[in-house]
């Protein structure tokens, strides 16, 4: 009965944690949506006025507030489905050299136009069992955010190996380290820091890196973070797969 009892009190719990989430979720909504909807009609209507000397500006200006706004839709639609259970894996073996290449090259152009080093390395043959899709958008997550943090001539560095049963991957950043009260807060809904930490114009959705820990833990395994060398040291660990047969 005791048993019983204390499961029922975990239950309850942690629908009062989930329902204290949903209700943060549905405020940062109201609040991140309406300032670029606002400025979206303000641009509309300078336009309609005929009041703008640069109309090809403001067209570009209300093209990138869209993109930023859709996919911040993006990551709510993810988040809730990880929130749901809803989250569906489709498990196969992916390499961990190729899926940090791949990553590196995509947020390349970033870097560069930042002016900040970006580089990776995994130990070859090492594979961890995981969705392709859902990996490869928790690594790129994990990335933008460093380089979003790292100021100019500030290195990121993405690593990957082999440890135990598990696969270590390693984002490290020179973002200047985060508060250490803060820290564990960092893979909260809409968490974004303190203010040296808070970007302006290249503002991310905030719910980044809690998409990275509900991707994680979809595949059974664990992210953290710690300050190390002027900067932030994220850690995931899933479970390893045996070699990948290599093709020639």
């Amino acid at each position: 009965l005791a048993e019983t009892s204390s499961r029922l009190v975990e239950s309850h719990e942690r629908e009062r944690m989930l329902e204290a989430s949903r209700r943060e979720l549905v405020a940062w909504v109201s609040h991140d949506l309406r300032t670029p909807l606002a400025g979206l009609r303000a641009m509309a209507e300078a336009l309609e006025d005929g009041m703008v000397d640069d109309p090809a500006r403001y067209h570009t200006q209300m093209r990138e507030t869209v993109d930023r706004m859709a996919r911040m839709v993006g990551d709510l639609f993810e988040l809730s489905r990880i929130h749901a259970g809803a989250l569906k894996l489709a498990l196969e073996s992916v390499p961990l050299d190729e899926a940090i290449s791949e990553a590196v090259a995509i947020s390349s152009p970033v870097a560069l136009a930042k002016n900040v080093r970006l580089g990776g390395y995994a130990d070859e043959g090492v594979a961890v069992r995981a969705d392709p899709r859902e990996f490869s958008r928790m690594i790129g997550n994990l990335v933008a955010n460093a380089i979003r943090h790292t100021p100019s001539e500030g290195q990121v560095e993405v690593t990957g190996r082999a440890r135990g049963d598990a696969v270590e991957l390693v984002v490290s950043d020179g973002c200047g380290g985060i508060p250490d009260e803060e820290l564990e807060r960092v893979f909260d809904v809409a968490w974004r820091g303190s203010q040296a930490r808070t970007p302006e114009a290249d503002a991310g959705s905030g719910l980044g890196l809690a998409i990275v820990r509900g991707i994680a833990e979809a595949h059974q395994g664990s992210v953290e973070v710690s300050n190390s060398d002027g900067g932030c040291r994220f850690v995931v660990r899933l479970p390893a797969q045996v070699e990948v047969p290599r093709t020639v």
